[in-house]
């Protein structure tokens, strides 16, 4: 279990060595979770006088630590990075003074230069959003109590034990309502046009939570976007699987991000198996697939033992459940044939 204390220590003295005329990058992930968190990180900063420029993302199907994400961080020329919510790896940010990673997910590492503040491992079950808000909380820096609820719920939904002062914000917004706005933030990230910019604005804009439930153009799209995504989910959610001992497969083309929740709703069902929901569709050329089980089996290890990890393909990182990639048609077959899946 986290010390918040000890953390909250070292947070404190890491935020105390930047000075304020350094110019800082946010780098966060595009999900409810890593959108509020970048979004609480940037308006935390900015509100306490920090020189905040920009608020990055990775691009469609790109993990965060790939050569070519970093080098549009650089392009920025920034002084300090904060990036949140994309995972730990020992990478090398050329020039800059600092990196702070605040993240939830297994590290690989951490980079040159960078210092790293974690919740894994669970539990408690501890978002990136979540952690961004309780440490600048326990710092008196003030920040949105409900962006952090948001990226929680994005990331663990509502239920999850032992979360300091969860319970309280939930509350106070409503499960509901928080979890309603946690799905119009990720529902921009899965349709075809990946439109992180107006999931951004939207909660950019929000300066208490009542203002997300305000109709405004961006609240509008993304509850379209959300109609979208669960149309495409019905239209390939009753797939039947193909089983080949411990793993089963679930094969669609879908232009949207639902392999994930296709593999998590069949997780429910198939309680006894591994889970793997490929999507033929996502990225041209590519075979986009997700992992997911209830078993206490590490599907991070067992894909490991058929492939080595990859960055460019943004391949074997993740959660000790929850896991995936996005690789050439050939490897995908070579992976199936590894599997058993001699006719896949």
């Amino acid at each position: 279990m986290i010390d918040f204390k000890r953390v909250s220590t070292n947070f404190e003295k890491e935020i105390k060595n930047i000075g304020k005329n350094k110019k800082i990058v946010i780098f966060s992930h595009v999900d409810a979770d890593g959108v509020s968190a970048g979004v609480l990180v940037y308006k935390t900063l900015k509100e306490n006088g920090f020189n905040v420029t920009d608020l990055l993302y990775p691009e469609k199907g790109e993990n965060g630590f790939s050569d070519s994400a970093i080098s549009r961080v650089l392009e920025k020329k920034p002084d300090v990075v904060f990036i949140v919510d994309l995972g730990s790896y020992k990478r090398n940010f050329e020039g800059v003074e600092k990196v702070i990673i605040i993240d939830h997910h297994k590290p690989e590492g951490v980079v040159e230069n960078g210092v790293l503040f974690t919740s894994f491992p669970p539990p408690p079950y501890i978002s990136a959003a979540y952690l961004s808000f309780l440490l600048f909380n326990n710092i008196d820096f003030s920040p949105k109590d409900f962006l952090g609820a948001i990226g929680e719920a994005g990331d663990f939904g509502t239920g999850v034990k032992d979360v300091p002062l969860y319970d309280e914000i939930l509350k106070k917004y409503k499960k509901k309502w928080v979890s309603y706005v946690a799905s119009l933030v990720n529902a921009a990230r899965r349709i075809p046009e990946f439109n992180i910019k107006t999931s951004t604005k939207y909660l950019m804009n929000a300066n208490k939570f009542s203002d997300l439930l305000i109709e405004t153009e961006e609240k509008n799209l993304l509850e379209t976007y959300r109609k979208r995504v669960k149309e495409e989910v019905d239209k390939w959610k009753r797939i039947r699987p193909k089983f080949s001992q411990s793993l089963a497969l679930i094969e669609i083309n879908s232009k949207y991000l639902i392999h994930p929740i296709i593999a998590q709703i069949w997780r429910n069902v198939l309680k006894n198996y591994i889970v793997v929901c490929a999507n033929h569709g996502y990225i041209d050329g590519r075979v986009a697939f997700s992992m997911r089980t209830s078993l206490s089996t590490s599907v991070l290890s067992f894909l490991r033992k058929y492939t080595e990890p990859s960055l460019d393909e943004d391949l074997g990182f993740g959660h000790e459940r929850a896991t995936g990639g996005i690789v050439t048609v050939d490897k995908w077959k070579d992976m199936l044939s590894l599997w058993g899946f001699k006719d896949s």
